[in-house]
């Protein structure tokens, strides 16, 4: 992502203390618990933005952004055991810059990924494509989901429903320049068989008109669609800038009609919380995953999605996962083992590490 909060960037100015690259095979079982270690090797400039999946087969996926190549592109790794990691594989290969991928598998094996590509500064569109494995991407089959002109669409989220729509909700500042702006969620559409994505639309009922929406974090949660995202006072035009934000949610049974939107996190004072994630156990029970200063130092939290209405109840800090930013967890095949990985060290030289550990 372009900028971040300060404080959280100085936070990380000392690299990871103690991280590892990652090991070589050996004869542990699949998955073992590990200290933290660095993910995106071989990268001396910006890594940021992953995004994790727990594939079909049991392998994990991430995603994420680097400027490895010279130029902003996403990048994929897979491991099939925790142990080695595949090389990552270069995704994207435009001019623009790519980053922020959300990425996926259907319930047919096939792989969906959205970005957002800068054309100019702070001018950009979400973009689509999908793979068959995950790891072979065709630049040639990529799809522009949104087009217009002058405004900038990024940090966008997939979902998909049941009978294969799949949903790509971002943050667009198209009122930027106003009187009154504001950074609003939006939402496009892909029908199932159709090659094209349906005009944007504001997400219906969940934004502000005086305050800011950012982050979305989207996901289909048994027999609804969960959105999760940041809501931040526009004294500040960036979420990690402003000096107080808050969690808000809304459900929806087919990811057009929402819920009012009910605020999460109810701190006083200038308290942050930020980089919001929906993440599912094996168990499939689904737990919200975010940093924030509750507690004066950055620390990522977990709430289970079920107290979200009961914050702070069943909150507890994440003790396994280190200061950074970004932080996200999927489950793996092994019972109660957990993959986290987040971002981390100083600006122009960020790196993606990751730890696997058990709840």
């Amino acid at each position: 992502m372009r900028k971040r909060l300060a404080y959280l960037l100085l936070a990380a100015t000392s690299g990871c203390g103690g991280c590892k690259d990652p090991a070589a095979p050996s004869t542990q079982l699949d998955f073992e618990p590990t200290d933290a270690r660095l993910l995106s090797t071989g990268s001396p400039t910006k890594d940021e933005d992953p995004s994790v999946i727990r594939a079909r087969d049991g392998s994990l996926f991430v995603a994420w952004f680097s400027d490895r190549g010279g130029n902003p592109d996403i990048y994929i790794t897979r491991t099939r055991d925790g142990r080695e990691w595949s090389a990552p594989v270069r995704v994207t290969t435009s001019a623009g810059g790519d980053f922020a991928p959300s990425l996926l598998q259907d319930e047919q094996g096939m792989f969906h990924l959205v970005w957002f590509r800068w054309t100019a500064p702070f001018k950009g569109n979400i973009w689509y494509n999908s793979s068959s494995d995950g790891l072979t991407w065709d630049p040639a089959r990529e799809v522009q989901v949104t087009g217009a002109l002058d405004v900038d669409d990024w940090v966008p989220s997939l979902a998909r429903a049941a009978d294969g729509t799949l949903l790509v909700y971002f943050v667009s500042e198209r009122r930027w320049p106003s009187s009154n702006p504001t950074s609003d969620l939006y939402v496009s559409v892909k029908r199932p068989q159709s090659a094209t994505w349906d005009p944007v639309v504001g997400v219906s009922g969940v934004n502000s008109p005086t305050q800011g929406d950012h982050l979305p974090f989207v996901a289909r949660t048994g027999d609804r669609f969960t959105l999760i995202w940041v809501r931040y006072d526009m004294s500040q035009q960036l979420p990690w800038e402003a000096p107080k934000s808050d969690l808000v949610y809304a459900t929806s049974p087919d990811g057009l009609t929402w819920t009012a939107p009910r605020q999460i996190t109810s701190e006083s004072g200038l308290v942050v919380n930020l980089f919001p994630e929906l993440y599912q156990d094996l168990q499939g029970n689904w737990s919200i995953l975010w940093l924030s200063t509750r507690q004066g130092t950055p620390t990522v939290f977990e709430l289970p999605l079920a107290n979200s209405d009961r914050y702070p109840q069943g909150i507890v800090s994440d003790t396994m996962l280190p200061s950074g930013y970004s932080h996200r967890i999927v489950a793996t095949s092994r019972p109660g083992i957990n993959l986290g990985v987040w971002v981390q060290g100083p600006e122009g030289s960020q790196d993606i590490y990751y730890r696997f550990f058990r709840k």
